[in-house]
């Protein structure tokens, strides 16, 4: 699965290692999967203490490329940049671009790493590796964020195990889906303070359902993201695609039927849980969001729960 050429300085494996590599065949035959053809791996693997590791890729690889390191250190280097790897490190390697990636002799690594490809893989790479250049390297630090990606690549490696089925197959991808989400979200969390017209709008959103028992008003948001309330009001509206006003109005409502179907709180209460001192005038903005009152909408969706000493209620 690798095109063009590379170099390589281990001849034969490592001990307790695992290797996947998924024969185009095989892929091909699983490509009926609208799911699967989005994106989906072709090469697998985790290596421990992997002394003497080393990977040199003139043109680069065909897939996209996830190292993900758990123990040791190494080098990733692309033609102009290198990167540390360390415990919590993980790189991308985008495809047809050199690269080369290595070991420390004292301290050779642990890595998990992953080739793949996909119609629709743009849309999971993180906003960095689809801006620039395509390589990214983040590094953890919490224990957590390390364990639940170790995690993820034990499934992927589990999925795979006992032969290249549809369902695991099916799985792997799904999981690997959920991995590069996870990295493009810890990419975002990454650039602290530099913030662009998406961060705004995190804080505003974050701010609202912080805050949706209680009135909000744009003084509020303006103060809590710092820019003015016309910028804001604009980039709301370009990204979300409504207003903030709106919003509020629509999680709240939102939130309102929700509780008008699973509680058996009043709709003054419900009302005040969403930020209404009236609930009559919650009331009338309930019925033009839904097209009834509260009091008839909860009507029209409850359904009795079964009595287990009853006949339909028996299990």
């Amino acid at each position: 699965m690798i095109r063009g050429a590379m170099t390589t300085q281990k001849t034969e494996g490592f001990a307790n290692e695992y290797l996947y590599v998924l024969p185009p065949e095989i892929l091909n035959h699983f490509k009926f999967s609208r799911v699967i053809r989005q994106l989906y791996m072709t090469d697998l693997g985790f290596y421990p203490s992997a002394r003497a590791h080393y990977v040199h890729r003139e043109h680069g690889a065909k897939a996209w490329i996830l190292i993900f390191c758990t123990h040791g250190r190494g080098e990733v280097r692309s033609a102009t940049k290198t990167w540390p790897v360390t415990r919590g490190s993980i790189v991308l390697l985008p495809p047809d671009r050199l690269h080369t990636y290595y070991a420390s002799a004292e301290a050779p690594w642990d890595i998990f790493w992953v080739h793949f490809t996909g119609a629709l893989v743009a849309d999971y790479l993180p906003q960095e590796a689809r801006q620039g250049d395509g390589f990214v390297h983040v590094q953890l630090t919490a224990e957590a964020d390390i364990s639940l990606l170790m995690s993820q690549f034990g499934q992927m490696i589990r999925s795979l195990s006992t032969g290249f089925s549809f369902e695991g197959v099916f799985y792997a991808s799904q999981v690997l889906a959920m991995t590069l989400a996870y990295i493009a979200l810890q990419t975002e969390s990454a650039r602290g303070d530099h913030f662009t017209s998406n961060d705004y709008i995190t804080q505003t959103i974050q701010y609202i359902y912080a805050h949706l028992s209680e009135p909000i008003t744009a003084a509020q948001l303006t103060a809590q993201v710092g820019v003015s309330e016309s910028y804001l009001n604009r980039i709301f509206r370009q990204t979300v695609g409504t207003s903030i006003n709106r919003f509020v109005t629509d999680i709240r409502t939102q939130q309102a039927s929700h509780y008008l179907q699973d509680t058996a709180l009043s709709v003054q209460q419900i009302a005040q849980r969403v930020g209404y001192a009236d609930q009559y005038y919650f009331s009338r903005v309930f019925k033009k969001r839904f097209g009834v009152a509260p009091r008839t909408y909860r009507q029209q969706r409850h359904f009795p729960r079964p009595d287990p000493l009853t006949e339909g209620g028996r299990t």
